[in-house]
């Protein structure tokens, strides 16, 4: 249908006691990666009959009951006028009063005491398309860029919106058959019908549609033709990703394979090892300079730098040639650290005036292979660039790490989890040599404890390393972050009088 430039990729789906993650190679490089923690139970996109509670007039805004601990807010700017064909289904805001019952959906998750954000202006987000039942509107994503390519599009949704409603185009449509795309907006259609009508016989406090895990809504926007195959290490979310494509893409249910080999997933892949230089605060550059991250709880600063970046060219050219490559870098890291809000990014000063615009061009194009919306403002005076970055989900560093224990919180030092990931890893590892019997693990004493209290090893001591011991040794003198791993070939095991028998 429309011309696009062809990649392979490959889809990792890691399933795991704690957390799920979901991420995208290309050629071996990590160029997307989703972490959730499972039974977090996150709501954006999850559509609801909610129980108006308080109405304030004064402030335009509304706070609703979705039976969850705290009240959902709805602000007037989330709301609109319905077409007729909804106005005895949902009341207009102007008229809304405590105790009505109205169709809200969820678009910004609780944080602290703060419910989550709410909105009348119900979305359903489908692979090709965006359906917008009460909203007369056409539009294509932003990051199409071709302006044949959005008009075509353009004229194509409108024609098979209906009356009264609205379509968004997907980046994926590029590479989409028109049927394809049809028949998703049929889809859509219905789900929405089957919506209205679940409201209407309900009118109680509950949930009506929910939006899917992480594993399925990141699958479904990524899987596209050049995914080579989507490897996933649970049966059970096999078949369940399967199941869901039959609906939205059964042209692609082939593509989801169960990964079943001895070698872990993320050591083949070489995963671990990129998602721990996304957990550090810096970051060196191929060419010597590197980028620091510091957050803060109002913003994120990046500052570059050129350290041991060196070249032929004279000193401006070589600030330029590092501006280049830390914007291409900055978009990617962004990207895969999940940062939102607002982001300050420190260039190195340029005094050409041609080479802060190319750095610039080169930062707003590798911004836009974002799925998450974004804005990139000029660059000031100083080589200030301010980036705003729609907050969805937590930041990875936010999931992977925790506060030092050791200093009050001014450092952090890998989650509990994630450590338990990375020894997982490095056990898969260890047992592909039949000849070990067993391992001895020195671990921190609050991680062995959480390692024993939790059972994150049980399934794969029962399943995979059936004939395998796991002593775990309690210490205080090593790091959090650290662990010490000791392969046994003997029947015979000696370890610590105070290890204990993971297994």
């Amino acid at each position: 249908m429309w011309d696009v430039i062809v990649k392979s990729d490959i889809i990792l789906v890691d399933i795991q006691q704690g957390t799920s993650s979901i991420s995208l190679l290309q050629n071996g490089e990590l160029k997307e990666h989703y972490v959730e923690i499972r039974e977090s139970n996150y709501i954006t996109g999850n559509i609801y009959c909610g129980k108006v509670v308080n109405v304030l007039q004064g402030l335009q805004s509304a706070f609703v009951d979705i039976g969850r601990d705290r009240n959902g807010f709805l602000s007037v700017e989330e709301t609109m006028d319905h077409k007729s064909v909804m106005e005895h289904v949902i009341p207009k805001q102007i008229c809304a009063k405590s105790g009505d019952y109205i169709l809200v959906q969820a678009t910004k998750e609780e944080i602290g005491t703060k419910g989550a954000r709410l909105t009348t202006n119900i979305s359903l987000a489908g692979r090709y398309v965006v359906f917008l039942p009460t909203l007369d509107f056409v539009g294509v994503s932003n990051k199409i860029t071709d302006e044949e390519k959005r008009a075509d599009l353009m004229q194509f949704l409108t024609k098979y919106k209906g009356e009264g409603t609205g379509l968004i185009a997907r980046t994926i449509c590029l590479e989409s058959k028109k049927s394809e795309i049809i028949d998703e907006i049929k889809l859509l259609k219905a789900q929405w019908n089957s919506i209205i009508k679940d409201f209407k016989n309900r009118q109680t406090i509950s949930k009506i549609h929910d939006d899917g895990d992480i594993v399925f809504r990141m699958v479904r926007d990524i899987l596209s033709s050049h995914t080579e195959a989507v490897y996933c290490n649970s049966l059970d979310e096999c078949e369940f990703l399967r199941e869901k494509l039959k609906t939205y893409n059964p042209d692609f249910v082939d593509k989801i394979r169960l990964y079943d080999e001895p070698v872990d997933m993320y050591e083949k892949y070489g995963i671990i090892a990129q998602v721990d230089k996304l957990l550090q605060k810096k970051v060196m550059l191929p060419s010597g300079g590197s980028l620091v991250f510091d957050y803060t709880e109002a913003l994120t600063v990046i500052d570059v730098n050129t350290c041991k970046y060196c070249g032929n060219s004279n000193h401006e050219e070589t600030v330029f040639n590092a501006n280049l490559e830390a914007a291409t870098e900055i978009a990617r890291q962004i990207r895969l650290r999940n940062i939102g809000g607002i982001i300050i990014i420190d260039f190195i000063d340029m005094f050409n005036e041609e080479h802060k615009q190319k750095v610039m061009q080169r930062l707003s194009e590798e911004m836009r292979f974002d799925r998450t919306k974004t804005r990139v403002a000029d660059m000031t005076e100083l080589g200030l660039v301010e980036v705003t970055r729609k907050k969805t989900g937590k930041e990875l560093s936010t999931i992977l790490l925790d506060k030092c224990p050791h200093c009050e919180g001014t450092a952090l030092t890998y989650s509990k989890d994630y450590m338990c990931r990375k020894i997982k890893v490095a056990l898969s590892k260890c047992f592909l040599d039949k000849t070990v019997s067993g391992v001895s693990l020195k671990v921190a004493s609050p991680l062995a404890d959480y390692m024993i209290a939790s059972r994150y090893f049980d399934y794969f001591c029962s399943n995979e390393w059936i004939d395998k011991r796991i002593y775990i040794t309690p210490s205080n003198s090593i790091d959090d972050d650290k662990f010490v791993l000791t392969p046994y070939y003997d029947n015979v095991i000696s370890v610590p009088s105070k290890s204990l028998l993971l297994y």
